[in-house]
């Protein structure tokens, strides 16, 4: 059976959840996800993430976390904070952002704001509606830097994001100029 991308989306959102004894217990189960993963750059990227927690305790992977996205804004996992900083146009992103959500039929529940890289993967990977994913993509043009920023401080994460990357600057082709996906994206 082949796997969707959006699978592989579902994937590298777990990954980039707060590593915790549950993700641990499933690494084999995520490794075997990797194995069918789609685009092939997703599916190094996360069995190369996955050897890597398999080297390291959890409280070691607990630590680099919090080091690589915790302590340093410029590589929180809030990205409009990337594209804005804190003020006014960030707070407005976010209520786009959440606005989508619930245009989507969709609602967070966790306490995190709604440009959470990895809350974001998520939604990508249920949502059936371009409309809907077009916004969220657009936002995610933006991890470059933040990719930039890992790559000196914690490379596995930055190499696990590496493919969003690509994915992002390949959706936002396909949007046109209102905003609206394009035929070939629908």
């Amino acid at each position: 059976m082949t796997r969707h991308p959006t699978d592989s989306l579902h994937v590298l959102s777990v990954l980039l959840h707060y590593p915790d004894e549950e993700l641990f217990n499933r690494i084999d189960e995520i490794g075997s996800a990797a194995d069918q993963s789609r685009p092939a750059e997703i599916e190094s990227a996360i069995q190369a993430f996955v050897s890597e927690l398999n080297t390291h305790s959890l409280i070691q992977v607990q630590e680099r976390y919090t080091a690589a996205f915790d302590i340093d804004p410029a590589t929180t996992m809030n990205m409009t904070y990337h594209a804005f900083g804190d003020n006014e146009k960030r707070a407005a992103a976010l209520a786009n952002l959440q606005h989508n959500y619930e245009q989507a039929g969709w609602e967070r529940i966790t306490g995190e704001l709604p440009d959470y890289l990895p809350m974001m993967l998520e939604f990508l990977s249920i949502c059936p509606h371009p409309e809907h994913t077009a916004p969220v993509w657009q936002c995610l043009q933006g991890v470059q830097p933040l990719v930039d920023r890992l790559e000196k401080k914690a490379p596995v994460y930055a190499a696990l994001l590496q493919p969003i990357v690509r994915m992002a600057a390949e959706r936002g082709t396909l949007i046109d100029n209102s905003g609206h996906p394009s035929q070939a994206d629908v």
